[in-house]
């Protein structure tokens, strides 16, 4: 890849995890069926995994769920390239609402494999965990 690929790339990949992003908050299959490839694994910040079909469900449940994602720029995020994959590592401040309503924040560490078919990147895999503060000893 040519420097110009890689900043297209690079705007292209960033572009791409914002929709996903937006699209968990407002509940969007219709983007998650676009960008999410036929043969997609997600991890979620508990552990459980899922194929497309059942992350779609997961996440576009009204009744708990991520209500907004709040991302660094780009620049404080790692992306690297391997011919037609990019492999991303990247924080983001999320808000979650329970089943019961309340609403809690947290940070995840995510962690997003993404191939270019017919010109376009689409997410193959990712996994999410919750960071938690490190206690430390006394």
């Amino acid at each position: 890849m040519n420097s110009h690929d890689v900043n297209s790339d690079l705007q292209e990949i960033w572009d791409t995890l914002l929709l996903i992003d937006k699209a968990l908050a407002k509940k969007n299959a219709t983007v998650f069926e676009n960008l999410l490839s036929a043969d997609f694994v997600g991890t979620i910040p508990t552990g459980d995994y899922f194929n497309k079909q059942e992350y779609i469900q997961h996440h576009c449940n009204n009744n708990f769920g991520v209500t907004s994602i709040i991302e660094d720029d780009i620049n404080e995020d790692s992306i690297r390239f391997y011919n037609d994959t990019a492999v991303v590592n990247r924080r983001a401040h999320t808000h979650f609402k329970l089943p019961g309503g309340n609403i809690i924040e947290y940070d995840v560490q995510r962690i997003e494999v993404l191939v270019k078919i017919n010109y376009q990147w689409v997410v193959v895999s990712g996994q999410g965990t919750q960071v938690m503060p490190m206690v430390q000893p006394e």
